[in-house]
C-alpha cells in the first residue's frame, strides 16, 4: 500500500511490475488470436506417447495387402469333399477384393464361401488360375469409390 500513498515505486518493484504487465498483455493478446488449421499431414496417435505419420500407415496397409491371405488360403480344403469332387469354382471379386467363392461338385451340390472382402492381387489370381484349372474369376466393375 505504500506505493499508492507515497507515489514513488522502488526500482526493483517497477521492473517486476512492468514485466508482469507485459506478460499479461501478451497472454491476453495471444488468447484473442484464433488458431488456424494447418493443411499439413495429420498424425495419428495409437498410444499415449507414439505418433505415426499417415504415410507410414499407408505403407503398412499396402504391405499387409501384399502379404495377406492368398485365394488358396481363403478356399482352404473346401474343394475336397468326402463323397464327390469339385467340377467348378467361381470366385467373385470387386474393386480388388475377393467377395465370394461358389464351388459346384460332381453330385450336383454347391457350396458358397464368404471370402470376407480379402485383398485380391493380380499375381495371386494368376497363381490360383495356374494351380486350379476349374477356377473362373468374375470381377464386378461397379466400384463405390
Amino acid at each position: 500500500m505504500d506505493i499508492l500513498i507515497t507515489g514513488t515505486i522502488p526500482r526493483k518493484r517497477l521492473h517486476a511490475l512492468v514485466l508482469f504487465c507485459m506478460g499479461l498483455l501478451l497472454s491476453v493478446g495471444a488468447a484473442m488470436i484464433p488458431a488456424e488449421a494447418e493443411d499439413g499431414p495429420l498424425y495419428v496417435a495409437p498410444g499415449p506417447s507414439n505418433l505415426i505419420s499417415p504415410d507410414v500407415i499407408e505403407r503398412n496397409q499396402e504391405q499387409r495387402a501384399r502379404t495377406g491371405r492368398t485365394l488358396g488360403d481363403l478356399i482352404g480344403n473346401s474343394l475336397r469333399s468326402p463323397t464327390s469332387h469339385a467340377t467348378d469354382l467361381l470366385v467373385t471379386t470387386k474393386c480388388g477384393h475377393y467377395l465370394s467363392a461358389t464351388i459346384t461338385y460332381a453330385d450336383g451340390s454347391a457350396k458358397t464361401l464368404n471370402l470376407s472382402n480379402a485383398p485380391a492381387s493380380q499375381g495371386d489370381m494368376a497363381k490360383a488360375k495356374a494351380a486350379i484349372p476349374i477356377l473362373r474369376i468374375v470381377d464386378l466393375f461397379d466400384c463405390d469409390h
